[in-house]
């Protein structure tokens, strides 16, 4: 019987404006497949020109599925919980998406995310601190989520210039929060972490 997995993993937990984003990518093990999965890295350790290649390469050769939530659920739910359905609604994507597939085995792995067994408790899918590093799998879904999400948020700043959000993506740097200092917050914040800016 064939063993196949799916790696699972999330990307923009940490800014404080914009989507998080999960990717769930199906491996049948090919040739092809093993080739470029030797390639891949934790997105965070790949430069912006090596994510994207790679992602193009995972995009034509592996099923997948991406799914976000927006900063107004994680306002409304806490980052915790949308972590959590942000996932499960990527990965129950793409078990539809492969049900016809004649699959032996599926292993599932996922990069760590803190008390996901509370929230997530019938889960067969296994949890990884480090997982990037640990399954490629993991790693092909890191970078198909962080590409995905940067250039969400590229497109975004064509809409809200003043923030710059093509350059931080979101994230708390010094520059982004002097801006939100001048300007205020825009929609795509997320208010919950931002309380001290809030009118």
């Amino acid at each position: 019987m064939a063993k196949y997995k799916i790696g699972l993993d999330e990307v923009g937990r940490g800014p404080v404006a914009g989507p998080i984003v999960a990717t769930a990518v199906f491996s049948m093990n090919s040739a092809e497949q093993k080739n470029i999965l030797k390639q891949v890295r934790d997105s965070k350790l790949l430069s912006q020109k090596k994510r994207e290649i790679l992602n193009e390469l995972i995009v034509e050769n592996f099923l997948f599925s991406i799914k976000m939530i927006d900063n107004q659920v994680i306002d409304q739910r806490g980052i915790q919980v949308a972590n959590i359905l942000v996932m499960q609604e990527a990965l129950s994507d793409l078990l539809k998406k492969i049900i016809n597939i004649n699959h032996g085995e599926i292993n599932i792995v996922a990069d760590y995310v803190g008390a996901a067994k509370k929230y997530w408790p019938d889960t067969e899918l296994e949890f990884f601190q480090h997982g990037e590093s640990r399954h490629e799998e993991i790693a092909a879904a890191s970078i198909i989520a962080k590409v995905f999400r940067d250039q969400l948020m590229t497109d975004w700043h064509k809409e809200f210039p003043l923030y710059n959000f093509d350059q931080h993506k979101g994230y708390g740097t010094k520059e982004h929060l002097r801006l939100i200092k001048k300007h205020g917050l825009c929609p795509l914040h997320r208010r919950s972490f931002l309380g001290k800016y809030l009118d």
